[in-house]
């Protein structure tokens, strides 16, 4: 795949690994985030989400690496990182900001009146209120507080570049205005705090990132206005080479690696198969480093109960095993 790579490319990182199929490991440490394996179609995806100024959305299954993604293209370009996970009772306007209402009415019946402040300390920014300006995000306004006491604290995760990466994890799970709604403020590039009148301009260029499990179909028009990607369903060569990254170990010398994602594979036919959550890479892994720590193989009498605690994760009675 020919293109430019002119806004994102992970295999300048240090210590990136270019695959001879094009796709690039990139570790960047052992915390969240900390390594990732692209493919060309998620390096193009990233740059034309640059290109465009769009926000872009990655669907897949839960497990295949939405939320990886996010955090460490966020590092690759060294910008900072915001992070808000969705849930239906989330509003658009709690990304921007919230008003503590009750801080202030306790505030008020208080015996001491010096204890009823301006009403904009008792504005919390939101995730995208910290990514467009982060200056009167700590001030929790257009006015410094003249207590020192009273700013808010960066909830963000600092990077090299002043640039911002916001990452609004299972969008699918919002209530249905909601995307349409959160958008309104990047494509005008402000938004007015309705408790204290503060207009908020946005400062510094912002990366939306989104993600989705396909709980919830989404707006079509708010669709029109991202970049979508679509993450594909892991494999056992994936999984393999997940762990060979991760572990620092090669099938050859260990393959247990190839056994326990062979035995993942047949385990995600059963979980489909009943109606419930498929394991994903973590799962694998998570498979991977118990029967290494407990000296145990998918031929070992134990295995069928390490599956069914580490993959299958629930009450009900697995269907028999797919037959080879």
């Amino acid at each position: 795949m020919q293109f430019t790579r002119k806004h994102f490319d992970p295999a300048t990182a240090p210590a990136a690994i270019v695959e001879p199929d094009g796709q690039v490991t990139c570790r960047l440490g052992d915390g969240p985030g900390g390594m990732y394996v692209y493919s060309p179609q998620i390096i193009l995806a990233v740059n034309l989400a640059l290109s465009t100024n769009r926000p872009l959305i990655i669907s897949g299954e839960p497990g295949s690496g939405k939320t990886t993604l996010a955090i460490n293209a966020a590092r690759i370009l060294e910008r900072w990182f915001f992070k808000e996970t969705v849930t239906s009772r989330t509003r658009a306007e709690d990304l921007l900001w919230r008003f503590d209402t009750l801080r202030r009415l306790n505030d008020a019946q208080s015996r001491n009146r010096a204890a009823l402040l301006p009403r904009q300390h008792y504005v919390e920014p939101g995730t995208l209120w910290w990514a467009f300006d982060p200056t009167s995000a700590a001030a929790r306004g257009r006015q410094s507080p003249v207590d020192a006491t009273e700013y808010a604290k960066n909830p963000g995760l600092a990077g090299r570049d002043d640039r911002a990466v916001v990452l609004l994890d299972e969008i699918d799970k919002a209530d249905p205005d909601l995307p349409n709604d959160l958008l309104e403020p990047f494509d005008v590039g402000s938004f007015t705090v309705r408790d204290t009148n503060d207009p908020i301009e946005r400062t510094r260029d912002v990366l939306l990132m989104l993600t989705t499990n396909g709980e919830r179909e989404l707006p079509p028009a708010f669709l029109r206005r991202c970049v979508a990607l679509k993450l594909p369903d892991p494999t056992d060569d994936w999984f393999v080479k997940i762990a060979e990254r991760r572990l620092h170990e090669t099938e050859q010398a260990s393959p247990l690696l190839r056994d326990v994602a062979a035995e993942v594979m047949a385990w995600r036919q059963r979980t489909r198969k009943a109606g419930v959550r498929a394991p994903g890479t973590a799962e694998y892994l998570d498979a991977v480093l118990a029967c290494r720590e407990l000296g145990i193989t998918p031929a070992s009498t134990a295995w069928r109960d390490v599956a069914l605690a580490v993959l299958w994760k629930n009450d009900k009675e697995p269907p028999p095993a797919p037959t080879p």
